[in-house]
C-alpha cells in the first residue's frame, strides 16, 4: 500500500509539485511589483497634472487681476476730466512706455518718484501703482495683492485722435509663470514700450491694455 504524505496530497490537489508551487508563489510577487509600479506611475503623473493645473489657474488669476488694474485707471482718468492736462505731462505719461508705476524704486529706470509733493494727477497715479504692487492685501509682512513684478503706463497718442482732450493707452506688464508667447514687442505692451527696461524672462512678459479716449465736450465736428 502507497502511503501519501499530507503535504504531498495538498500539493497534488492543488495541481503542482514542489518546484512549480515556488515558481507560481514567484510569479504572483511579480505581479504585485507590476502593479505597485503602474499604480506609483499613476500617482506620479497626478501629481505633475495637478502642478500644472496650480500654475494654469495662477496664470489665469493673474490675468484676471490685471484687468481689474486696467479698468481701476480707466475709471481714474474718466473721472479726472477738468484735470486730464496734468496726466499727459512727460513725469506721468510717455509716448514710448518709458514712465511707469509698481515694481519697482521710484526714480530709477523710468519708475515715477512718488516721494515728493505731487498734483492731484500724480497722487492718483501713485495710488495706482501702489495697487500695482499688491498693498491692498499682506502676508506675512509682504504685498501680496497683485501679480508678479506688476508695473502700469500710461502711453500717449499723438496727437491725440477722435475729438478728444485725452488719447492714452492704460497698459500693465507684469511675469508668468508658465513659459509661453511674448507680446509682440512693438505692441503697447511689448518689449519695446511699457517698462522696456525691465526683462521678464523669455516667454514670461504678460501684458494687458485698453485705449481710453477723453472726449472734448466743447468742440463741434
Amino acid at each position: 500500500m502507497h502511503i501519501i504524505a499530507p503535504q504531498a496530497r495538498a500539493r497534488r490537489e492543488r495541481g503542482c509539485t514542489v518546484g512549480t508551487c515556488f515558481r507560481v508563489r514567484g510569479f504572483t510577487l511579480i505581479e504585485i511589483l507590476v502593479t505597485l509600479a503602474i499604480i506609483l506611475i499613476g500617482i506620479l503623473g497626478t501629481f505633475g497634472l495637478q502642478t500644472k493645473a496650480t500654475k494654469v489657474e495662477f496664470e489665469s488669476y493673474q490675468r484676471g487681476q490685471a484687468l481689474a488694474l486696467v479698468r481701476d485707471m480707466e475709471a481714474r482718468l474718466t473721472a479726472s476730466r477738468g484735470i486730464i492736462d496734468s496726466f499727459l505731462a512727460a513725469e506721468l505719461s510717455s509716448t514710448n512706455g518709458s514712465v511707469y508705476v509698481g515694481v519697482g524704486s521710484g526714480g530709477l529706470n523710468g519708475v515715477l518718484d512718488c516721494s515728493v509733493e505731487a498734483t492731484l494727477a500724480k497722487t492718483q497715479l501713485c495710488a495706482w501703482g501702489d495697487a500695482l504692487q499688491g498693498t491692498a492685501v499682506s502676508e506675512g509682512g509682504k504685498s501680496v495683492g497683485a501679480m508678479i513684478g506688476a508695473r502700469g503706463c500710461l502711453i500717449r497718442m499723438e496727437p491725440p485722435q477722435s475729438n478728444s482732450l485725452a488719447d492714452l493707452y492704460i497698459v500693465v506688464v507684469w511675469q508668468g509663470v508658465v513659459a509661453g508667447n511674448d507680446p509682440p514687442v512693438d505692441a503697447v505692451s511689448g518689449q519695446n514700450n511699457c517698462a522696456s527696461q525691465v526683462n521678464f524672462g523669455t516667454g514670461l512678459r504678460r501684458g494687458v491694455s485698453m485705449r481710453v479716449m477723453v472726449p472734448d465736450l466743447k468742440k463741434t465736428l
